[in-house]
C-alpha cells in the first residue's frame, strides 16, 4: 500500500477503538510525518518525531486550543457565545509558550509538589480499600462508574481541602469539560455545557482561594498561594486556569487508566500473576500497563513558521497532532512494543509528555495507580470481561470507554 491511499481519521477514534492502534501503526510505518486529508492536520507516528517536538527541537506552538475547539465559529462571536472559556483557555498552562509556560510551570510545579501528593496518600490507600471491598461484596459490576470514577474525583476533593459533597459537581464538570473540549467537532450546546460548568466552578473556587488567603491550610490551594519563584507569585486567574486544568487532566484520565488497565489485565493473566507475586515491582509494571493501554492519545501543536519536516512542507498554521500512542508502539524505541512485558525499560515512554511540557500531575496519577492496582491483584486473582467489545468515547487526546462489565474473580485463602 502507498502512503497516498491510506489516511487516517482522528475524529474515528472511538468507532475505531483498540483497531485505531494498528491503524496509526500502519501509518507510522508507511508516512511517519503524515497529512491527513481526512482530519486536515499533520500525524506524526514515530518516536524520534515526537520526541524532537516534545523536547522543542521544532518551531511548534501550544497556542492550538481555541483554534481546535472554535474553528469555523467567528472570532468576533467566541466571546459572546463562550465569555468564560474564551477568558481563561488561553491562559491555561498547556497553551503557554515560552517565556510565559517556564514560569508558570516552575510555580505550578512548586505547588504540585511530592510532599503535597504524598499527604493524600493514606486518603487513597483508604478510599481504594473501600472500593476492592465493593468488588468483593458485588463481583459483577460494570467497573467505570461504579469503581473507577469514585477514585480520582474524591483525590481531586482531598487535595484541595473542599468537602465530598462536592463530587457530584466536580464529575459535572469535568463531563461537561470533556464533551464540550474534549471531543472533535463538538457541538454548540456541548460547548456552551462546558462554558456554564467553568463560570460555576470558578465562582466556587474564588471563594475558596479568598479564605486560604485569610486562613491558610494544609491542601493545594494553600500551596499554589504560597508559590513563588524569583518574587513572582501566582495570580487568581491563574491558579483557576490551573484547577481548570486539574479537572480537564486529572479527572478522566485517572479513571480511564483504571478501567483500561483492568481490560488489559483481565485478557493478561500471566501480567496480573506476576504483579501479586512481585508487589515491589508495582510501579513498573504500572508504567507498562499505562504505555501498553495507550491511553495518552495525542498532543496537539500549532506550527509556528514554515518548515520542512522529513522533506514535508509544514506550513504556519497547520494543525499537528503528536500521536504519543504510536510512538509508544514504535519498534525504534520499544522491543515487541505490541507486547505488555513488565520487565520493559519505560524510560522512553510518552505517557507522561516528557520534555517541556512534562505532566506536572505525573506523580499523581502514578501514585493512585499504583495503590489501586497493588490492592487489586491482591484480592483478586482475574478478571472476565463480560462486554463483547469496548465502546470507546470520540476523544483524541485520553481514551477511555464508556463502561465496562467485569466479573471479578476473588483471591482464595
Amino acid at each position: 500500500m502507498q502512503a497516498q491511499e491510506f489516511d487516517v481519521d482522528i475524529a474515528q477514534v472511538g468507532k475505531l477503538g483498540n483497531a485505531f492502534l494498528d491503524e496509526l501503526s500502519k501509518l507510522r510505518e508507511l508516512d511517519p510525518i503524515h497529512w491527513s486529508a481526512a482530519s486536515r492536520c499533520w500525524l506524526i507516528t514515530r518516536h524520534s518525531d515526537v520526541d524532537d517536538a516534545l523536547q522543542g527541537r521544532l518551531p511548534l506552538s501550544l497556542r492550538r486550543i481555541v483554534n481546535i475547539i472554535f474553528g469555523g465559529i467567528p472570532e468576533e462571536e467566541r466571546a459572546k457565545q463562550f465569555p468564560t472559556l474564551m477568558r481563561f483557555i488561553p491562559d491555561w498552562i498547556i497553551e503557554q509558550d515560552p517565556p510565559e509556560h517556564p514560569r508558570l510551570r516552575k510555580l505550578l510545579v512548586k505547588a504540585f509538589s511530592k510532599k503535597v501528593v504524598d499527604s493524600v496518600r493514606p486518603f487513597v490507600q483508604e478510599r481504594v480499600a473501600m472500593l476492592v471491598d465493593k468488588l468483593q461484596k458485588k463481583p459483577q459490576i460494570e467497573f467505570n462508574e461504579e469503581i473507577a470514577r469514585l477514585l480520582p474525583g474524591s483525590v481531586i476533593l482531598k487535595l484541595l481541602g473542599l468537602s465530598e459533597d462536592y463530587l457530584p459537581k466536580l464529575r459535572g464538570w469535568s463531563a461537561a469539560f470533556m464533551e464540550g473540549i474534549g471531543v472533535p467537532y463538538a457541538d454548540m450546546a456541548a460547548k456552551k455545557r462546558a462554558d456554564h460548568a467553568m463560570a460555576e466552578m470558578n465562582a466556587i473556587f474564588a471563594a475558596e482561594i479568598e479564605a486560604r488567603r485569610k486562613a491558610p491550610r494544609e491542601d493545594l490551594l494553600s500551596s499554589m498561594l504560597a508559590a513563588t519563584e524569583d518574587g513572582q507569585t501566582l495570580s487568581e486567574r491563574e491558579m483557576l486556569g490551573a484547577l481548570q486544568v486539574l479537572i480537564v487532566a486529572g479527572h478522566d484520565t485517572t479513571s480511564n487508566t483504571m478501567t483500561l488497565g483492568l481490560a488489559a489485565l483481565a485478557e493478561h493473566p500471566d501480567v496480573w500473576d506476576w504483579m501479586y507475586r512481585h508487589p515491589e515491582k508495582t510501579l513498573e509494571c504500572c508504567l507498562e500497563l499505562m504505555r501498553y493501554i495507550a491511553m495518552s492519545t495525542s498532543q496537539p501543536r500549532i506550527a509556528a513558521e514554515d518548515f520542512e519536516w522529513h522533506g514535508k512542507q509544514v506550513k504556519k498554521g497547520d494543525l499537528i497532532f503528536l500521536m504519543l500512542a504510536a510512538a509508544n508502539r514504535d519498534p525504534r524505541a520499544f522491543e515487541n512494543p505490541d507486547a505488555m512485558d513488565v520487565h520493559r525499560n519505560n524510560e522512553r515512554s510518552m505517557v507522561f509528555a516528557p520534555g517541556l511540557h512534562h505532566c506536572i500531575g505525573h506523580l499523581l496519577a502514578k501514585m493512585q495507580a499504583v495503590e489501586f492496582f497493588g490492592q487489586l491483584v491482591r484480592a483478586f486473582e482475574g478478571a472476565e470481561i463480560l462486554d463483547p467489545r469496548l465502546n470507546f468515547m470520540p476523544q483524541i487526546a485520553f481514551r477511555g470507554v464508556y463502561e465496562l462489565n467485569v466479573r471479578m474473580k476473588p483471591r482464595r485463602e
